[in-house]
């Protein structure tokens, strides 16, 4: 076989294998609110954080989908939408009283800004899929995250399962306030909300 024969195969080969990885199937997978949950923990700072106390937030899911590639995670994708007015402090987590106030503040124009932007967004760029055991995968999910009209990178690594056609997955991850443009509120300047907050999820999807 000539030199330039089999280099021809080869190409033709590679256009083939390409092909067939663009034609895979892709299914859609819709995720569903109320078996789902995001939630922040936010903690202290400041010079007399023992008068303080951590928040615990819950941010209900608007909507979101998965859509998986078969036989390609690499090319699947995931996007969650959260509306910043629901964002609420999860009962029990701190004195009733306080509830009303964080909230306020919270949506409010020194946190998120709720009635400018109502809107919060997570759009997955890539998915790196590790297999763990016969029907469970570790993912690290990039993506950026959309945020009082500005976009920032954030990554979210994830444990999954999928039976029947239905994805389970949880994780956390640390990210700091300032990294998502939000500077950490005070209170008097002296006990302030930690810069660094931790953020769970729990994600049910069917299709």
């Amino acid at each position: 076989m000539s030199g330039m024969r089999a280099a021809w195969l080869m190409a033709g080969a590679l256009a083939l294998a390409s092909s067939a990885r663009l034609g895979a199937q892709t299914e859609r997978l819709v995720v569903d609110p109320a078996k789902s949950h995001v939630r922040l923990e936010l903690g202290r700072s400041g010079l007399f954080k023992f008068a303080g106390h951590e928040h615990q937030i819950e941010a209900p899911l608007a909507e979101g989908h998965v859509e998986v590639v078969e036989g390609d995670p690499a090319r699947s994708s995931v996007r969650l939408r959260f509306e910043a007015a629901r964002l609420f402090v999860i009962p029990g987590t701190e004195p009733a009283d306080d509830i009303p106030k964080v909230e306020e503040r919270m949506r409010g124009p020194e946190v998120l800004e709720a009635a400018k932007y109502p809107e919060i967004v997570f759009e997955s760029s890539s998915v790196k899929s590790t297999p763990q055991g016969p029907a469970g995968f570790k993912l690290m999910v990039a993506g950026t995250l959309k945020l009082k009209g500005k976009s920032f990178p954030v990554e979210i690594p994830l444990e999954a399962s999928r039976t029947g056609g239905v994805i389970d997955a949880k994780g956390e991850v640390s990210l700091d306030l300032r990294d998502v443009g939000i500077e950490p509120p005070s209170v008097a300047g002296v006990v302030k909300v930690a810069n660094k907050f931790r953020l769970e999820f729990t994600i049910h999807a069917a299709p």
